[in-house]
């Protein structure tokens, strides 16, 4: 409710448009994310806040083109080389924020497939570090840290 205040009172805070979208986000209100941060300035989407919220949203409209976390842990449980199976549970436990779980299925897929997909365990570990870096540096890097030991190996 202070955030729906303080955007009437003045509608031209984009951070405050933003973090409105990511409570929206927060309370799977995906549509009204979606709608508000359209509205948003390039200038603002480009920001910091801005490009892990454009990611979160990615995530989002990536994982519903999955078969969901429940049937993909049992993929990946009954066949642990479904390196597509992990790579998309990947994607749906970024959605939901479980940012730790999702960063170890895409380490183990760059592990044991390194080129799985031309690389796309190793692009989305640079992605999420990119997320992170804004509001958590230290977390981004020690992945950043981790995958450049894992390359030099």
């Amino acid at each position: 409710m202070l955030l729906t205040q303080a955007i009437s009172t003045d509608p031209s805070n984009v951070r405050i448009a933003l973090d409105m979208v990511q409570i929206f986000l927060d309370t799977n209100e995906v549509d009204q994310a979606q709608a508000l941060f359209d509205k948003l300035p390039e200038s603002a989407k480009k920001k910091d806040m801005g490009l892990s919220i454009s990611t979160q949203l990615n995530f989002i409209r990536l994982a519903q083109n999955t078969s969901g976390i429940s049937a993909l842990r049992a993929q990946t449980l009954s066949t642990p080389n479904d390196y597509q199976a992990r790579f998309d549970l990947a994607v749906c436990l970024f959605a939901n924020h479980e940012i730790e779980e999702g960063m170890e299925m895409l380490f183990l897929i760059q592990t044991h497939q390194p080129n799985f997909k031309d690389g796309a365990a190793r692009e989305m570990i640079g992605m999420i570090c990119n997320m992170l870096a804004g509001n958590n540096p230290e977390e981004s890097g020690a992945y950043r840290k981790r995958l450049a030991n894992l390359m030099n190996e």
